[in-house]
């Protein structure tokens, strides 16, 4: 290794530690979502014969969660609701939604907590205490077998990962649906169980000797008990530090930033196994650009290919996407050059909004002689797109 691969590779590390969240975070996130299922299937609730069951999806889920940028902000745990007894044919969006709803209401005033807010898809709720939770509910229930089936055939099609996780793909509900009131067929659907089992599927093999060993000291029972968040894989961490790079880029502009579940596929497309960090993320940021399709779906869901999660890109977003990858290209080529002290401490305050010493940046400077000693570059986010729209 030379020198100034550890330069870079401690520099990384220094982000990590800064923005790792602790593994009591996720055991105080577990222990939310379990006491929200608990209390769905207590003997007074009104949807415990519907077989309710309660799971994490989003960045908890995939063990991917950063610290919010602002300290007094609080930690986002997206949910799941499933009523797994109820079919399309029994119930429409709105009377699930509301019938979710009354349960969730009554738990927040049971645990005396605000009144959880509807929104367009989910259930509001706010935990209090530290650190802080806004957790969205999200209700659903199972997709119907026909649609199952079809999702199979696409991802066979997209040989990405294996047709069954097309069984885990829920009906959700959506004020903005033409049928939301009606009972019918026609919900919108999604499958977050069927993307965390592709996206583990992608760090799986290099997770395992971490997994064996926690089992081994007997914090486990066995290798399948170890959830993600405790994996630490190259990929996971990638991401994070790219989430991290995005917050503090799109500071003042978040409503074009990229979207968690857009780096988060990318990144696990673009993974190869890597073991070592700095390989792993680089990588990653050299491949993303060229795994956006030219044409609809942009950037397909692994876990049913007719999703699109480009689908809210205009050219704006677009163009502020690929200018945020050439900004992270040119960071990390930074830190590979190397740079003085004072440039490294406004470089992470910048570029990750982290705040390091004087004397950590000297001592980490003091083996490295920096060979380009210009200013990082900066890339500017434009109102154009980096080639023609396209509507596909």
């Amino acid at each position: 290794m030379t020198q100034l691969d550890k330069f870079a590779r401690d520099i990384l590390q220094k982000i990590v530690d800064s923005i790792e969240i602790p593994s009591s975070h996720y055991k105080d996130a577990t222990d939310r979502y379990r006491s929200l299922g608990e209390w769905l299937h207590r003997k007074e609730s009104t949807i415990a014969n519907d077989g309710p069951e309660v799971y994490p999806q989003g960045s908890f889920r995939l063990g991917t969660v950063i610290p919010p940028l602002n300290s007094d902000g609080g930690y986002d745990l997206d949910l799941v609701c499933e009523l797994r007894n109820v079919e399309k044919d029994e119930d429409s969006q709105a009377n699930l939604k509301a019938r979710i709803g009354a349960e969730i209401v009554a738990y927040a005033k049971a645990h005396d907590m605000k009144a959880p807010e509807e929104g367009r898809r989910c259930w509001k709720l706010a935990y209090r205490g530290k650190p802080s939770f806004h957790i969205d509910s999200l209700p659903a229930i199972p997709e119907d077998e026909a649609t199952k089936n079809t999702i199979a055939q696409a991802i066979r099609h997209q040989n990405e990962v294996d047709p069954s996780v097309a069984e885990t793909a829920i009906a959700i509900t959506d004020k903005t649906s033409d049928h939301y009131e009606a009972i019918t067929d026609d919900w919108n659907m999604s499958n977050p169980a069927g993307f965390a089992t592709w996206f583990e599927g992608r760090m799986r093999s290099v997770a395992l000797k971490r997994m064996e060993d926690l089992v081994r000291d007997r914090a486990y029972a066995k290798v399948e008990d170890v959830p993600a968040y405790e994996w630490k894989t190259p990929l996971q961490i990638a991401v994070q530090l790219l989430k991290r790079h995005r917050d503090a880029m799109f500071a003042k502009e978040p409503d074009i930033a990229p979207i968690s579940v857009i780096i988060a596929t990318l990144a696990g497309r673009a993974y190869h196994g890597e073991v070592d960090l700095l390989d792993a993320l680089d990588g990653i940021v050299q491949k993303m650009p060229g795994l956006v399709r030219p044409t609809k779906p942009r950037i397909p869901n692994p876990s049913n290919p007719g999703e699109d999660f480009a689908d809210k890109w205009n050219a704006t977003k677009e163009a502020a996407f690929f200018r945020w990858v050439d900004q992270v290209k040119a960071d990390i080529q930074a830190i590979r050059t190397g740079m003085p002290p004072d440039r490294l401490r406004r470089f992470l305050k910048d570029r990750f909004a982290i705040t390091a010493s004087d004397d950590w940046a000297a001592r980490v400077c003091a083996a490295t002689t920096p060979t380009a000693p210009a200013e990082p570059r900066r890339v500017a986010i434009t109102q154009e797109a980096p080639g023609q729209w396209q509507d596909g």
